[in-house]
């Protein structure tokens, strides 16, 4: 009798790696994680709720999973279009890709379910335990 062993952890991609693996597999939509370095509830979320069996599972089973940091100051090309840093007149700026995804809502973390035509389905927006998270992406119990 055999079994299947899980990955330990969700095998984030960048989101030039998230665009070859969309052909790869096209049914899968991306799941992207916009954070920031100075976000502190970023970071519980990586120690808490990414690290949870039933997120890692659910994430890796049914998602191209990307870690997107909202304030790169790198353009990042995605479906053919250049995203560039743009500064904010406080000083703080943000790639213009995490903008149009998280449709103007730039509160961290937040996490965007876009459908592999680049469509969106569904933004999350804060800190989350793993059932609010889970419920969050339409897991059902």
């Amino acid at each position: 009798m055999g079994f299947v062993v899980f990955s330990q952890e969700i095998n984030w991609l960048t989101l030039e790696q998230a665009e070859v693996e969309m052909k790869k597999s096209p049914k899968k939509s991306l799941l992207i994680d916009f954070y920031t370095d100075w976000c502190g509830w970023c970071k519980k979320m990586d120690i808490s709720t990414f690290k949870e069996a039933e997120v890692i599972e659910h994430i890796n089973k049914n998602y191209i999973p990307v870690k997107f940091d909202a304030e790169t100051k790198q353009d990042v090309t995605f479906r053919g279009k250049t995203y560039k840093y743009v500064r904010a007149s406080n000083g703080r700026g943000i790639n213009s890709f995490a903008y149009f995804s998280l449709q103007g809502r730039l509160s961290y973390p937040a996490y965007a379910v876009m459908k592999n035509d680049g469509s969106m389905e569904r933004i999350l927006l804060g800190y989350m335990p793993k059932d609010k998270f889970l419920e969050g992406l339409n897991v059902p119990e």
